[in-house]
């Protein structure tokens, strides 16, 4: 990070509202939607994909090479890792929409006050996080249910995980800036990279070491601190119209009113879900290691072929903050529609290869036949509903991009407390571990039902105009009191 003094200008700083964007940035406000969708997404699905690779490697090498006790201990921690960060990765998308609608507008000053402000917030949620979840991660696990032959690994991986949250939480918000602007290619390169240490890391300290679930915690932080550590230098130093300065690391207040009123609804949404998720991991951890290790494959496994529709989710938001800060408004419509028709057509191929072919990469984690058949359990129950997921993430990404998230949150919680939460404990007492599955089916198809009713009747696009016209007669009038004082 630079430490030029930031009461002097710089020639940069002066030129900056001027200064062209940067070359590995996509300005979706010109061409045809879809193809700048598709050239979004395309660094930016193999990009997910890396950032997967890091906890999926951890539950292979364990799964394999340590037991399935080991795998079950990985994946009990999850929920409630999700939960201590989930609030703040909705801030990471609140800055994501405000920095989108700042480059489409190309307000680059606000665009580099708008990453000042959301890093400095992040160094000091992130150390808080840090220290609470390490204390408590015992007691957690124990209202949990945690089986006592897991528990101690278990402990373990949390209280390593949350040492370093912190390089987590930084690189998710480098994330959300770079693919704010449009740029998918760097975080790909650098996630690359890192994965390629975190695999390293993991055999070394787990084959060589025989540190267990330790070695896999302990390789996966240290492959995210270099994650950070490379993503601040290609800011820096690449081609970008903003630099990170150390003494500018100080919080705006109405940029942190902007972020928190698009992010709070976000942020209120992801650890919500992961209250509710935690609910159904206890039941989980009721039937048993066997089905706790069968989860926790499923959900990797589940990870990597959710991954396109998830991108799709992420660009469309990007494509419709671009076009909304630039007044575009009659391209939003064509690239929600084209986005739609190419994730609802992904999501359909990958339900048929896991409904009838999810064993194999299951065997990728585990080689007992019953977590194996356990999977595919809940492969047969929710593989037909992943077309509900690109359908929600698809209108949910609009409706955000235009900077309007609180229907999104609100369908999002509601549906995981009225549907998947009671349906869950109810059915998982008819018939078993299978009514769990179920419960996360009934989820997705109520969240693709509601968000495609309130999209076109909702009445959502006015009430975004109308908070768009609000905020823009704020900055004016702000800007007219900044000259008179002056």
């Amino acid at each position: 990070m630079s430490q030029n003094n930031p009461d002097t200008p710089t020639p940069k700083e002066e030129t900056l509202e001027k200064k062209p964007k940067g070359r590995s940035s996509i300005d979706m406000t010109e061409g045809a939607p879809a193809k700048k969708l598709l050239l979004f997404c395309i660094p930016l699905l193999l990009g997910n994909i890396m950032q997967q690779l890091y906890n999926t490697v951890d539950s292979m090498v364990v799964g394999r090479f340590v037991s399935s006790n080991a795998l079950a201990a990985v994946g009990a921690s999850g929920p409630i890792i999700h939960l201590m960060v989930a609030f703040f990765m909705g801030l990471s998308a609140g800055a994501s929409i405000l920095i989108s609608q700042s480059f489409g507008a190309k307000e680059y000053k606000k665009l580099e006050d708008t990453i000042h402000t959301i890093l400095s917030l992040t160094l000091i949620v992130s150390v808080v996080i840090a220290a609470v979840g390490a204390a408590i991660s015992p007691l957690i696990l124990r209202l949990l249910n945690t089986p006592e032959e897991v528990f101690p690994m278990a402990n373990t991986y949390m209280i390593i995980t949350f040492i370093g949250i912190i390089s987590l939480m930084l690189y998710n918000l480098i994330n959300a800036v770079l693919h704010g602007t449009g740029d998918a290619r760097s975080p790909f390169i650098i996630l690359v990279i890192c994965c390629i240490i975190n695999i390293i890391l993991d055999l070394v300290f787990v084959l060589a070491f025989d540190w267990g679930v330790a070695g896999v915690a302990w390789a996966t932080v240290i492959a995210q601190t270099c994650s950070v550590v490379f993503g601040l230098w290609r800011i820096n130093t690449g081609d970008k119209v903003f630099r990170i300065h150390l003494k500018k690391l100080r919080p705006t207040k109405s940029i942190v009113l902007s972020i928190l009123r698009l992010g709070v609804p976000s942020g209120a949404q992801n650890a919500l879900s992961s209250v509710g998720n935690i609910l159904v991991q206890s039941v989980i951890n009721s039937f048993g290691p066997v089905i706790m290790a069968a989860n926790v494959a499923v959900i990797k496994v589940d990870s990597f072929c959710t991954m396109p529709i998830m991108t799709f989710g992420t660009a469309v938001t990007v494509f419709v903050g671009q076009n909304a800060g630039a007044g575009k408004n009659d391209r939003i419509k064509d690239g929600v529609r084209s986005a739609l028709m190419m994730s609802v057509g992904i999501s359909l191929v990958i339900s048929i290869v896991l409904f009838l072919w999810g064993n194999y990469p299951l065997a990728l984690f585990t080689q007992e036949q019953a977590v194996i058949q356990a999977g595919m359990d809940k492969f047969h129950r929710v593989a037909p509903f992943y077309f509900c997921m690109a359908v929600f993430g698809v209108f949910s990404g609009a409706i955000r991009g235009q900077g309007y998230a609180i229907a999104p949150m609100l369908i999002g919680v509601g549906t995981m407390f009225v549907g998947r939460v009671p349906v869950a404990f109810l059915l998982s007492r008819a018939i078993g571990a299978n009514g769990i599955h179920w419960s996360l089916s009934v989820q997705w198809a109520l969240e693709a039902v509601i968000i495609v009713l309130y999209y076109h009747f909702g009445g959502w696009q006015k009430k975004a105009a109308q908070l768009k016209e609000k905020r823009e007669r704020e900055a004016a009038a702000q800007a007219a009191a900044s000259g008179k004082s002056a």
